[in-house]
């Protein structure tokens, strides 16, 4: 049939104004922003309930585009980041939220959970009663309050506000999980625990920590069978759950069954390889356990099964740096740098690296750059603690690893190095309150009664601290510290055997321990019995042949025993092992100088310096053995070099001003220097000398006498201190005690300089 023109062009007229009627009114529709915001809102919630947490957060981004003040994306967006792990950006969410929707009470919950991790506990309190002021049913806001309770300790609070979040739902699992836990903390009422944790359990058999507390609870009371049913049942409930999966193969830990808790970690590796965590803690597991080189294989076949997984990448990569493997971790380094380098993981590597090639600031630089850009990234925090650790920079690393706490108030890692920052500064204010807050937030780990009882150790309070190892011994027998700080108790009451005991079974939980190593040996030492020292020693570098560390000790006490042969000869393989380790460098130089080679070891700390631009201590070592060989002027400038680095080096302070003063510099420079030496070394007779020789320039003869009085006590067999002492004595017009204690100098050191000085001040004296 022909068509007329005329009626194809009605017909095409007429399908243009009905396409462009739907258009318009389409385009009008889309256009509407309170439908546009919801629909992204929607569309977020779905693929938050899939699970894509990443295509959830563009959608509900999208709907804060179209209005920046819609209350309910800034709350479905800080759930997604809280579910991420991303904790401060769902804090800063969460707070967004109740500011503009004050009456959301589900937010306020989470918000005051938020705080009360974080110990706000007055803000968290804060939340809580907001909600009850426009709900005095809400039963979420009791739970919060008997949580805070919990923490201040107040345990009667605790219990009645619980009870009255579940009269008010009673059928909730979480309340009956935390009155059980009231319940087990006092002796009067433990037997109602068990009750109320199998009833949580049994309400809701997918509350993953309602059977993590059972199976503890359990195992605490001997049921091994029920404990071990309990931990599989929470990795059954959500297998993705990481906190079930470590919960599992730890009590397979505590029953000595190492090759299942191995299988277990190795399991959540494979199965999750695209969650940090699940890598990190079979990583972890070889660490701990002192098997680098089967953690290296298992991780290689891993890695092959899943290549795309960066996580598995980088828990193999450490491993290789352990194992000193540094070729392979910088390929896995340099891969990961073409294909993911805006990823914080490659940073972290980096760092890493940079920190086993002994560039501890270069480290920092990197970790500190990209802890910046993510600030919420755990493992950099705790890395950058480590490097600043190195550095020297007890501050930047305190802090780090406070952000860290803070990120995760249950990290390992991050408790460990804030407690090792407190035991190197003496802090056992900060230690007893770590390990008080560990205990608090994870009661099945040693590590809290360890630090508090290192605590009360060094306050004296004996009985405490060995009550606190006794329980971290109880709650982890494979764990070696416990026995290695009983042993030290021991030490201080004087029962060596016993300390060697624990010191025997601190060297079988962990055959890497070079510090119960050292205090082994330093035990057979004080009895006279270096040469069993020394065999003690060699017998368990056979058992771990790749510690350096126990090589430089064995260099020590072969030094000590007449060995100079023996002595370079471990020293030399120490370096070997350890070429960036300061220990094994000052071991080695002082094997090479016994054996009468100082222009080798003078040559080694050259080396060093070029190699460690930015260590303080090479300089000063330096310095030190430039000085013994009479090179002042390069002295100098090695402990300048070193000062530049580190204004407060002490020995580098000390050693500049004696020199400075000896060369006629500036005496009010040198005294400065000597102050600070004093301040970093106040128990020095070393630093009292040099303080008092610039005293005793600047004519203040008083003060020298009294440091110089105070430091020949200390140290009654040093020439120079009685040659100075006499020569102050003299100028305050004693010549009665500046005779005897010239007299003294040069009996002490017959045939020196120091001698004949000291004969020409008492010939001025006659």
């Amino acid at each position: 049939m022909k068509i007329s023109r005329t009626s194809a062009s009605v017909r095409i007229s007429a399908a243009v104004i009905a396409a462009s009627l739907a258009l318009g009114f389409t385009t009008g529709c889309s256009r509407d922003p309170n439908k546009q915001k919801h629909k992204y809102l929607e569309s977020g919630k779905r693929y938050a309930n899939e699970g894509k947490y990443k295509e959830a957060t563009i959608q509900f981004s999208n709907a804060l585009k179209v209005d920046r003040n819609f209350a309910d994306a800034h709350f479905e967006l800080a759930k997604v980041y809280l579910k991420q792990g991303s904790v401060m950006t769902g804090y800063a969410e969460l707070m967004r939220t109740v500011d503009l929707a004050p009456g959301n009470e589900e937010a306020r919950i989470e918000l005051g959970n938020l705080l009360l991790a974080g110990n706000a506990q007055d803000k968290a309190a804060d939340q809580a009663n907001a909600v009850l002021s426009q709900d005095s049913n809400n039963a979420d806001a009791y739970a919060l309050l008997s949580a805070l309770a919990a923490r201040k300790g107040d345990r009667a609070t605790a219990l009645t506000q619980i009870q009255k979040a579940l009269s008010i739902d009673p059928k909730r699992a979480a309340f009956h999980t935390t009155l059980g836990v009231l319940f087990a903390s006092d002796p009067a009422t433990a037997d109602q625990a068990e009750g109320e944790l199998r009833k949580a359990v049994s309400l809701d058999d997918k509350n993953v920590a309602s059977h993590i507390v059972l199976g503890n609870m359990l195992q605490k009371k001997g049921d091994l069978n029920g404990a071990l049913e309990q931990m599989n049942a929470a990795v059954a409930a959500d297998p993705k759950n990481v906190i079930a999966r470590s919960s599992l193969a730890d009590l397979y830990m505590r029953q000595n069954d190492t090759a299942k808790a191995e299988a277990v970690l190795r399991k959540a590796a494979e199965e999750l390889p695209g969650d940090g965590t699940a890598t990190d803690m079979l990583a972890n597991y070889y660490f701990r356990s002192n098997q680098v080189d089967r953690g290296v294989q298992v991780y290689s076949d891993l890695v092959s099964s899943h290549s795309k997984s960066i996580p598995l990448k980088l828990a193999y990569a450490r491993l290789l740096i352990a194992k000193k493997d540094i070729g392979k971790a910088r390929e896995i380094a340099q891969e990961l740098a073409k294909t993911d380098s805006e990823l914080p993981q490659v940073a972290l590597l980096n760092g890493m690296l940079q920190l086993n090639d002994g560039k501890a600031s270069e480290a920092v630089d990197t970790l500190q750059k990209a802890s910046k850009a993510n600030p919420e990234n755990l493992q950099l925090k705790i890395w950058l603690g480590r490097a600043a650790s190195t550095k020297g920079d007890t501050r930047l690393a305190q802090q780090a690893f406070q952000d860290a706490i803070r990120l995760n108030p249950r990290s390992t890692e991050a408790q460990e190095g804030l407690a090792q920052i407190s035991i190197s500064r003496g802090d056992n204010t900060t230690l007893a309150q770590l390990g008080d807050a560990t205990i608090a937030s994870t009661p099945q780990s040693p590590n809290g009664y360890l630090w508090r009882g290192m605590a009360e150790g060094s306050q004296k309070l004996y009985d405490k601290a060995e009550a606190d190892f006794k329980e971290a011994i109880k709650m982890d027998p494979n764990k070696a510290d416990g026995y290695l700080q009983m042993a030290k108790l021991r030490l201080i009451q004087k029962n060596v055997p016993e300390a060697r005991n624990m010191l025997e079974q601190s060297l079988t939980h962990n055959p890497n321990s070079s510090g119960a190593l050292r205090l082994l040996a330093a035990a057979y030492v004080s009895d006279k019995q270096t040469a069993k020292a020394i065999t003690r020693v060699q017998e368990q570098i056979t058992k771990s042949p790749q510690n350096g560390d126990m090589y430089s000790l064995l260099a020590q006490l072969q030094g000590a025993n007449g060995d100079t042969a023996g002595a370079l000869t471990s020293a030399e393989k120490a370096m070997q092992m350890n070429p960036n380790d300061p220990v094994a460098a000052v071991v080695y130089t002082r094997a090479v100088i016994s054996s009468g080679d100082p222009g080798k070891a003078l040559a080694k700390w050259q080396q060093w310096t070029n190699e460690h631009p930015n260590d303080a201590q090479g300089f000063t070592i330096l310095g030190t053995l430039q000085e013994a060989q009479g090179n002042r002027d390069q002295a100098i400038n090695a402990y300048k070099k070193a000062l530049q680095i580190q204004p407060d080096q002490p020995v580098a302070s000390n050693n500049l001003s004696y020199l400075m003063i000896e060369t006629g510099q500036n005496i009010d420079v040198a005294l400065s220097l000597a102050q600070v030496a004093r301040r970093g070394m106040p128990d020095s007779p070393s630093t009292a000398d040099t303080l008092a020789w610039a005293y005793y320039h600047k004519g203040n003869y008083t003060s020298a006498r009294d440091l110089l009085e105070d430091a020949v006590k200390a140290s009654p067999n040093d020439a120079a201190l009685h040659y100075h002492l006499g020569l102050t004595y003299s100028k305050l017009s004693d010549h009665s005690d500046a005779t005897v204690h010239l007299k003294k100098a040069v009996s002490l050191a017959p045939n020196s300089q120091t001698a004949k000085d000291a004969e020409k001040a008492l010939s001025q004296l006659s």
